[in-house]
């Protein structure tokens, strides 16, 4: 897809994009597993990123007396990196946004994440206020890889997606984009070396970043 001849809008994945928090949500992931002796390999890591993680759980899982639910629901327990860490912000992200609004233009946040989770991340860091629409996986009935979470941000800001652009890391939110019809920045600044083929285009950092 070329770029859009106009931008109307521009969507953000939090996870990965905004923050680097998928290292450690998986740290805290392999800990909660060690407790039951199960090693999570650095594939298994890799396919858990942008997703909710059940279906790799349920493999992973196959044989033990727990069940993924159970397993997320103790991880979860022990406490959510999203509100028990600080968040650090991707170097050069919140100025990239606040120009984008400068500029007179919406923007949104879309992610899989549940919006407790979120809501405290951005809370922590103060920038809650600079999204006109947060959709997270709890708000949708289907999450990415499925276009809904970015339709239904759609949605709400009123905007055609062939004149916006989002900004994801993984391909599942990168899939997600596209098949919601957004043009899509693959971000390939995070810790985790991801595959970005499937976006429009790729970069490294958001530092001197302009639209």
């Amino acid at each position: 897809m070329g770029r859009p001849k106009g931008i109307d809008g521009v969507l953000f994945d939090f996870d990965g994009v905004i923050c680097d928090t998928e290292p450690l949500a998986m740290d805290h992931l392999t800990e909660t597993l060690a407790l039951h002796g199960i090693e999570l390999t650095p594939e298994q890591h890799l396919s858990l990123v942008g997703t909710d993680g059940s279906a790799v759980m349920d493999r992973l899982l196959e044989g033990s007396d727990l069940t993924s639910d159970e397993l997320f629901a103790e991880d979860d327990a022990r406490g959510n990196i999203h509100v028990i860490c600080d968040m650090v912000p991707m170097p050069g992200v919140l100025e990239f946004i606040r120009g984008v609004r400068a500029a007179g233009l919406p923007t949104a946040l879309v992610s899989t994440t549940l919006s407790r989770y979120i809501l405290a991340a951005l809370d922590q860091m103060g920038i809650v206020g600079l999204f006109d629409s947060i959709v997270c996986g709890d708000m949708v009935e289907r999450r990415k890889p499925d276009p809904l979470c970015y339709a239904t941000s759609l949605a709400n800001l009123g905007l055609d997606a062939s004149r916006c652009v989002a900004f994801e890391d993984s391909p599942t939110g990168i899939h997600a984009a596209k098949a919601a019809g957004l043009y899509v920045c693959g971000y390939e600044g995070s810790v985790i070396d991801q595959d970005t083929s499937e976006a429009d285009e790729a970069i490294s950092t958001f530092v001197g970043l302009t639209l």
